[in-house]
């Protein structure tokens, strides 16, 4: 060592100078020193040796290599928990502002390498993980947001409220036994991706109101359903909610359960909902309407919808077939039926996306009345 030390770094070969950057006994002038060199694997092995002064740190933390800076980014995140932003101590203070640097980095992977290391932790300094929760890259973001006990709920409401990028608010979804409050800003964004992945949250404690909320808007959001007849203790109240508004694969799951209220279900399958078994659906209810809407048969649509309606059943079936979203809408409302069913008869028989069905939250027809009554004069004309 004696001779290495006599011996200057110019004078020695790339792995002679790696070899001294790796020791935990080489003077701080000489790997400050080294923190310069022209060698990247140099650079690197003085990134990772935890004997290097925090200056040369700094000076790292802006190395032209990713590789170096990803190497320094796992070193000093792993120290975390010993920095402090508000510092009197010059190297520690050093030393956080380096890593503030790699939390900041250009490159995802040099961030991700910091995620890596601190993301569970609970002594982190806390600017830390909120500069790491706001990341638009979910590769640093999503470690921090499902698993930071850093994070408090007003912090997690915060980034409801303003989400970097749109995957923010899965994250938080995601995030074990996550409290009621964030349950139901996430569940009041309405958001397809992120609703879903709370409701396939186990551990997410979502209140029965807000359940029931997002039950009744799951007619347009075939992901809700599935996610929602998998959802472990479903109340009566919930089960009372998504009657007529499931799917058949949906209803499915839901009726093969055998953790729920067996008389719930029981009414469930009477009262709401298409029987697994069941091959053709009839009457002349609502109820049967939605049953022959969920399985596309038209023939029976129409046929309900001109008994309910009293115009005449071949208007009805014409105009079924032009599969215009409006004049099911107008059909729907005349014959008596609700917006719900409505919302059924825009998916299924006229295949409207969620965005462009004419039914309003809570329920309401996004058409006057009488422009509805319009649409079924204009039937009656054309006919």
């Amino acid at each position: 060592m004696e001779a290495m030390m006599a011996a200057s770094p110019r004078r020695m070969d790339e792995a002679a100078r790696a070899r001294l950057a790796e020791r935990g006994d080489t003077p701080a002038e000489m790997l400050f020193f080294l923190a310069n060199d022209p060698a990247t694997s140099v650079r690197a092995a003085i990134a990772a040796n935890a004997a290097t002064p925090p200056l040369a740190d700094h000076v790292l933390a802006t190395d032209s290599e990713p590789g170096v800076r990803r190497v320094l980014a796992r070193k000093l995140a792993s120290l975390a928990p010993l920095l402090d932003p508000e510092s009197s101590d010059r190297h520690r203070r050093a030393s956080w502002e380096a890593l503030r640097l790699l939390a900041e980095d250009e490159a995802v992977a040099v961030r991700a390498a910091v995620t890596e290391r601190v993301a569970e932790q609970a002594d982190v300094p806390r600017p830390l993980i909120l500069r790491l929760a706001r990341d638009i890259a979910m590769a640093v973001a999503e470690p921090v947001l499902r698993g930071s006990p850093v994070l408090q709920e007003e912090d997690l409401l915060g980034l409801i409220a303003d989400p970097p990028v749109p995957e923010t608010l899965g994250a938080i979804a995601r995030r074990p036994h996550l409290p009621e409050r964030p349950c139901e800003a996430i569940a009041a964004r309405g958001e397809e991706t992120s609703v879903a992945a709370l409701l396939a949250n186990a551990t997410a404690r979502i209140r029965e109101a807000t359940l029931v909320a997002i039950a009744t808007g799951a007619a347009a959001h075939p992901a809700w359903q599935s996610a929602l007849v998998r959802r472990p203790a479903l109340s009566a109240a919930i089960l009372g909610a998504i009657r007529d508004l499931l799917a058949d694969e949906a209803l499915r799951v839901l009726l093969a359960r055998r953790d729920l209220d067996p008389s719930a279900l029981e009414t469930l399958r009477q009262g709401g909902g298409v029987d697994p078994g069941e091959d053709q659906p009839g009457g002349m209810t609502e109820d049967s309407f939605i049953a022959a809407a969920r399985k596309g048969y038209r023939t029976e649509c129409a046929r309900i919808l001109a008994a309910l309606s009293g115009l005449p059943a071949g208007v009805v079936a014409r105009a079924i077939e032009t599969r215009e979203a409006p004049v099911l809408v107008a059909l729907c409302w005349k014959a008596g039926l609700s917006a719900r069913a409505a919302t059924f008869a825009q998916m299924r028989l006229a295949g409207s996306k969620p965005e462009e069905l004419l039914i309003l939250p809570g329920g309401h027809w996004a058409l006057s009345a009488d422009s509805m009554q319009a649409l079924v004069e204009g039937l009656l004309v054309r006919n």
